[in-house]
């Protein structure tokens, strides 16, 4: 039997036919392909920003340097000690500022080359700006308590620091509460940022999520092993953090028009 030939005429007129179901299944498939793609590009953006981040942070050990010809084991090893940074004091806080950043931009510019909706981009744009604001804020404020806190700077302050800092529970305490404070802070200015500058017609609000608390496991347990009968003492939790920055970063690239938290 000879096949039916269809004129491009009829093939425009079916095209431009289009039922309401179709419309909306064909709308569906696109949704879901284009999600699919945006998390994949921000996952390889959120890898490639949080190691360039982290090789800034090691300029002095170049990456190069890491890499042994024929021998995976000492180059994996290699490998851990060159993404095991410092996370006290001031240059601490700026390796982790560093991180998020790497992240977060990586994941920024990966999931909107995947995702060309102008909504998602908005969408992306802002959840950059609380996970910035969400490492930077609270992170200032839990060390700067805990710095307060030290015995290098109550020397010669109030007998309450003195003895808030020769009180485990009630120095624990306080660097929560700062981080706490800090955090909620984050929230505001996230907010007021997102709404006032970026989308000034978009009154939703950005929420707090478990994972949003994850990447304070940094700030709380140095304090916390700070004893030495601390269940935490000698547990390498900040090998932890770039996993964490990476979950973090990956969300910013992952939000699009049509879902949002």
């Amino acid at each position: 039997m000879p096949m039916l030939k269809i004129s491009n005429i009829e093939k425009n007129l079916y095209k431009s036919f289009e039922f309401p179901e179709k419309q909306a299944y064909l709308t569906i498939q696109k949704e879901q392909k284009t999600k699919k793609a945006s998390i994949l590009g921000s996952a390889i953006g959120t890898g490639i920003g949080l190691g360039l981040s982290i090789a800034l942070a090691r300029k002095k050990e170049p990456i190069k340097d890491v890499f042994v010809k024929n021998n995976i084991k000492k180059t994996a090893k290699n490998l851990l000690k060159f993404t095991k940074l410092d996370y006290d004091g001031f240059m601490g806080y700026i390796y982790m500022v560093l991180q998020a950043a790497g992240a977060s931009f990586g994941s920024l510019i990966a999931g909107s080359w995947q995702d060309k909706h102008k909504e998602s981009r908005i969408e992306k744009i802002k959840e950059a700006v609380f996970v910035m604001n969400n490492v930077a804020i609270p992170t200032a404020c839990a060390k700067t308590v805990e710095y307060l806190l030290s015995k290098n700077s109550i020397t010669d302050k109030s007998e309450l620091l003195k003895k808030i800092s020769n009180n485990k529970l009630l120095k624990n305490a306080a660097v929560i509460s700062g981080l706490m404070v800090g955090l909620l802070g984050s929230l505001n200015i996230s907010n007021f940022i997102n709404t006032k500058t970026i989308e000034p017609d978009d009154k939703r609000k950005k929420t707090i999520n478990p994972t949003d608390f994850l990447v304070h496991v940094d700030d709380i347990v140095p304090i916390l092993a700070s004893s030495k009968d601390s269940i935490f003492r000698g547990l390498p939790l900040d090998r932890c953090m770039p996993l964490i920055y990476f979950l973090l970063g990956s969300e910013v690239g992952e939000k699009n028009y049509y879902t949002y938290e």
